[in-house]
């Protein structure tokens, strides 16, 4: 590695390099607009942002999202890791440990004490072996054929298409945010932030309401020839769950869109529900790992995917 490289924490103006130095790296644009979303405007948080270097140019950067999570009941601030990027020129030279290792001591100061993401297969080899992360699982996306279809609501009157998120949802992440050990903060100012002010993509929301309250809701959108489920919460009752989804499937066969798919734990108990649905386990499969930055922090929990609630909206990918 070059030893005349400088290292030091964003700031205001670095966008402009930055947003340069993703072109270089993936040889597609990333807009101001969708930066500034994610690590300026993030309700939570601006995001941690370590650069290195030499001289004028950009070599490298080490960025996370600030997430809000619930851990075994305590509010914990986490870091997501995304759009970690090398310079073409100085790849190959330990860049991207350093400022790895530069941003979770920022995290350790800032009382950020684990960093999590979805590596790619071109960076998690990296993530292991260099940072030390811990492989947590990989998950499978479940999907189900129209076609295939074994069960479909033709009409259900407690189910309504939605176009932002209100104070409704609060009253619901209240009703359910213990019912997990281990979620993102998923409250109208998140879902909000995450879904309606989010500039690239256009997502709807589907919910499941009695007497004027949200038992539960789905967010997804269309990708290709099919419907993702990028994120699903609702109170304990499986009924509930399989109602939305099914009038998501009746969306789709009105649409002419040809599958359904999402992301589900297998120990939830909507999982097995699906399964009987039709809904198969199958690509893609997404790595997912992080690391514990202050030790003692439900160690081996933490590492046991069982104790997770993921959906797809909490990858930076959908």
């Amino acid at each position: 590695m070059k030893s005349n490289l400088n290292y030091r924490s964003c700031r205001t103006g670095d966008e402009v390099h930055i947003l340069a130095l993703f072109q270089k790296s993936f040889g597609s644009t990333l807009s101001y607009h969708i930066w500034n979303w994610r690590f300026r405007d993030n309700p939570v948080g601006p995001g941690l942002i370590e650069l290195g270097w030499d001289g004028d140019v950009l070599a490298g950067q080490y960025a996370v999202t600030s997430v809000a999570s619930r851990i075994f009941g305590q509010d914990q601030i986490t870091g997501l890791s995304g759009t970690t990027m090398t310079h073409p020129s100085y790849r190959g030279q330990g860049l991207f440990q350093v400022l790895a290792r530069n941003t979770y001591k920022r995290m350790n100061q800032s009382g950020m004490n684990f960093v999590w993401g979805f590596p790619n297969a071109m960076i998690h080899r990296q993530r292991v072996t260099d940072l030390l992360w811990r492989d947590i699982y990989e998950i499978p996306t479940l999907r189900l054929s129209i076609a295939d279809c074994k069960y479909v609501l033709s009409s259900n009157t407690n189910i309504e298409e939605l176009n932002k998120f209100d104070e409704r949802f609060d009253l619901l992440w209240e009703k359910t945010k213990d019912d997990f050990n281990i979620i993102t903060v998923r409250n109208c100012k998140h879902l909000q932030w995450r879904y309606i002010k989010n500039p690239s993509e256009h997502y709807r929301i589907l919910a499941y309401i009695d007497n004027g309250n949200i038992l539960g809701y789905a967010v997804f959108k269309k990708y290709v020839d099919e419907f993702q489920i990028v994120d699903i919460l609702t109170v304990r009752d499986v009924d509930v769950g399989l109602k939305i989804i099914s009038g998501i499937a009746e969306i789709a066969k009105h649409e002419e869109v040809l599958a359904i798919s999402l992301w589900l734990n297998v120990t939830h108990p909507l999982h097995h529900a699906l399964e009987r649905l039709g809904f198969r386990n199958g690509t893609p499969i997404t790595y997912f790992g992080g690391l514990i930055l202050t030790s003692g922090l439900f160690e081996d929990k933490i590492y046991d995917y069982r104790n997770w609630y993921l959906t797809m909206g909490d990858s930076d990918v959908f």
